[in-house]
């Protein structure tokens, strides 16, 4: 740890994870970002029969989706370092099963803004952006010797 009495080596990998997300030399997340996608929709698709029940209403339905499926989904976002190619897949993964939810078939002309305002559920990439600006401010709150803001402010010799 820098500024401690002990100075100790820090092995150089290509690759580690960190809470549930693979974190590489490059800083992408495409890869993370594609299995995140793919274990949402596990849950998506088991919950089929209750998307398709009438008798079960849109705002318990948005609760479950808000529940149960964006979790898994935003689950380490913070640390995902996002193209504008996936934030799109991201968002589109969202907007497709809220139109499967909501029952809007393809000729339907409803644009996800609408959907947004009609189901209270942001664009997932607006949503790593806020958790993202969240997480900055809580790590700059943080005293100058705290082990996250040395981190943060290294810059490496030569």
């Amino acid at each position: 740890m820098i500024g401690r009495e002990e100075v100790e080596d820090v092995e150089d990998v290509e690759e580690f994870v960190y809470l549930g997300t693979t974190v590489t030399k490059e800083g992408g997340g495409t890869e993370d970002i594609k299995e995140h996608l793919s274990k949402a929709q596990g849950p998506f698709f088991n919950l089929k029969k209750i998307w398709n029940t009438r008798s079960i209403g849109r705002t318990t339905k948005m609760k479950l989706f808000k529940i149960l499926i964006r979790p898994v989904l935003l689950n380490g976002c913070k640390a995902w370092k996002l193209t504008a190619a996936e934030e799109k897949k991201l968002d589109r993964f969202q907007f497709t099963s809220l139109r499967r939810i909501l029952r809007i078939r393809w000729p339907q002309r409803i644009r996800n803004d609408t959907i947004s305002q009609v189901t209270g559920v942001k664009k997932v990439s607006d949503e790593i952006l806020g958790r993202r600006w969240n997480w900055i401010g809580h790590m700059l709150r943080k005293g100058r010797n705290d082990d996250c803001v040395v981190a943060m402010e290294w810059q490496p010799e030569g």
